[in-house]
C-alpha cells in the first residue's frame, strides 16, 4: 500500500500547478528543524503528522511509526513553521479591487510561497467571515484568514475606503466599521464585533485615551483581543500600550508618542542615513513600556519602502519607520511581520527588509513571521513553533533561511492543518 500511495504522490508532484494531498498520517523524515525553540537547525529528525496535528518529532530511527503513516524522505532540506503575515487586506473593496476572484488568486500565491496564517486589518467582514469559513474547510487554497472589526472615532467614517468597505450599509453603523464615541454603549458594541466573526477589533484613529482603556477592558471581558494604530490622534502609543493594546501597528506613527509633527524640513528627498540616526528619537521609554506590557509591534517597514519609492517625498516616513524598528528591536520588543502593502509583496519581502535594513539576523526575522505573529494574532497555542499537538503549518525549504534570510524563498512545499500543498 505504501508503495501505491508513494508512486500516487510522485505523479502528482509532477503535475503542473498546484497540487493538495489530504494523507491520515505522513512522517517526515530526516529533516533540519528551525525555528523559535531551535535557532540552529536540529539536524536528522522525524516529524509525524496525524490528521492536522504534529504527534511526533524524534531523532530518526528513535521512534515508532504507524504502518499507515506515508513517508517522505527530507534529507537536505529545513523545516520551518508556516509564516505569519499580521497585516494584509483583503477586503476593503470586494465588489471592485478586491473582487473575490481576485482575492482567491493572491491568497493561494500566498499559500504556496509558504504563508499559513494572516491577519487582516479592517476590511469587509461579511467577505472575511466567508473566505475565512473557506479557507478554515479547505474549500480554497488559502492561509488561515483572522480578521478584524474597526472601531474609530465618527471623523473618520467619510473615508471613502470605509464607504466602499460597507458597500449596502452605512459606514460608522456596521458592526465591523464602527463610529465610537463616549457616549457609545461598549458592550453592545463590542458584542457586535464578536459577532462579525472577527479574532480582535481595531482601534484606527480620532480616540481618546480615556475611550481606548474603555474598549480594551470591555474587549477583555468579552474575550475579543485589541490590536491597533501605534498613534490615534489624540491618544499617543504609550496610552495604547498601558491599556492592553496586544499590538500597535506602523513604526513611522511612533514618532508622535513625544513630537507632534514631522518636521516639514524632514520631508524632502536625499538626506544621509547618518541624518535620521542622530534625529529620530529613541523613545527607550515607551519601548521600556512595550517590553514590560509585552506588547507587540507591527512594524509595516514593506509598505513605506514602497510608498518612498513611488514619491521621495515620501522617504523620511521609510527612514522613521526604519530607525523605530532597529530602536525597538534593540530595547527588546517583539516584532511581528506585516506588509499592509495590499498584497502586492508577501511577508517574505518584509523578512528580508528586517534583516537588510533593520539589522535583524535571519532567526530573529523568523520568530518575527512564526512566533511572534501567532502571539500577535492570539494563536500562539496553535501555531507558530513546531511542537507537540500543534496544527501542522509548516514550511519545508530547500536552503537554510539562516545562510540567507532570501532561502526563505526555496520552498519545497507546504503544510497547512497538515494538507500538503506544492506548486
Amino acid at each position: 500500500m505504501k508503495l501505491i500511495i508513494t508512486i500516487c504522490l510522485i505523479i502528482l508532484f509532477s503535475v503542473k500547478g498546484y497540487t493538495q494531498v489530504n494523507l491520515k498520517s505522513l512522517a517526515l523524515v530526516d529533516v533540519s528543524i528551525i525555528d523559535a525553540n531551535h535557532q540552529q537547525p536540529l539536524p536528522h529528525q522525524t516529524v509525524l503528522i496525524t490528521g492536522e496535528r504534529i504527534l511526533g518529532i524524534f531523532p530518526d530511527g528513535k521512534g515508532v511509526l504507524p504502518d499507515s503513516a506515508v513517508i517522505f524522505n527530507m534529507h537536505g532540506k529545513f523545516l520551518v513553521p508556516g509564516l505569519i503575515d499580521t497585516h494584509v487586506h483583503m477586503a476593503t473593496d470586494p465588489s471592485e479591487t478586491d473582487n473575490r476572484a481576485g482575492t482567491l488568486r493572491v491568497l493561494n500565491k500566498m499559500l504556496l510561497s509558504g504563508i499559513t496564517s494572516v491577519r487582516d486589518m479592517a476590511g469587509d467582514a461579511r467577505t472575511l467571515a466567508s473566505l475565512s469559513r473557506d479557507a478554515q474547510t479547505g474549500d480554497i487554497p488559502s492561509p488561515n484568514i483572522y480578521y478584524s472589526a474597526l472601531m474609530a472615532g465618527p471623523e473618520f467614517f467619510t473615508d471613502p475606503r470605509t464607504v466602499a468597505t460597507t458597500r449596502g450599509g452605512v459606514a460608522g453603523n456596521m458592526p465591523y466599521m464602527k463610529a465610537v464615541s463616549d457616549t457609545t454603549n461598549l458592550v453592545l458594541a463590542v458584542a457586535e464585533a464578536k459577532g462579525t466573526g472577527a479574532t480582535g477589533i481595531k482601534l484606527y484613529s480620532d480616540l481618546s485615551a480615556v475611550l481606548v482603556s474603555k474598549i480594551v477592558a470591555e474587549a477583555k471581558k468579552q474575550n475579543m483581543m485589541v490590536w491597533g494604530h501605534a498613534w490615534l490622534s489624540p491618544a499617543k502609543p504609550s496610552d495604547l500600550v498601558r491599556a492592553g493594546v496586544g499590538s500597535i501597528s506602523h513604526g513611522e506613527l511612533i514618532f508622535y508618542e513625544t513630537r507632534d509633527s514631522v518636521p516639514a524640513s524632514w520631508k524632502k528627498p536625499g538626506i544621509p542615513d547618518k541624518f535620521w540616526k542622530d534625529s529620530v528619537p529613541s523613545e527607550k521609554a515607551l519601548f521600556s513600556l512595550m517590553k514590560e506590557h509585552n506588547t507587540i509591534l507591527d512594524a509595516t517597514l514593506a509598505t513605506y519602502k514602497k510608498w518612498g519609492k513611488e514619491d521621495p517625498a515620501n522617504q523620511y516616513g521609510y527612514e522613521i519607520t526604519k530607525m523605530m524598528t532597529i530602536n525597538a528591536y534593540k530595547a527588546g520588543v517583539k516584532i511581528c511581520a506585516g506588509t499592509d502593502d495590499d498584497q502586492e509583496g508577501f511577508v517574505q519581502n518584509e523578512m528580508s527588509l528586517l534583516v537588510h535594513d533593520a539589522g535583524f539576523s535571519p532567526i530573529d526575522a523568523l520568530i518575527a513571521a512564526t512566533q511572534h505573529g501567532a502571539e500577535a494574532i492570539g494563536i500562539q497555542n496553535k501555531t507558530g513553533t513546531i511542537e507537540l499537538n500543534k496544527v501542522a503549518d509548516l514550511l519545508v525549504l530547500d536552503k537554510n533561511p539562516l545562510d540567507d534570510i532570501e532561502n526563505i524563498k526555496s520552498v519545497y512545499l507546504v503544510i497547512k492543518d497538515g494538507r500538503i500543498f506544492k506548486n
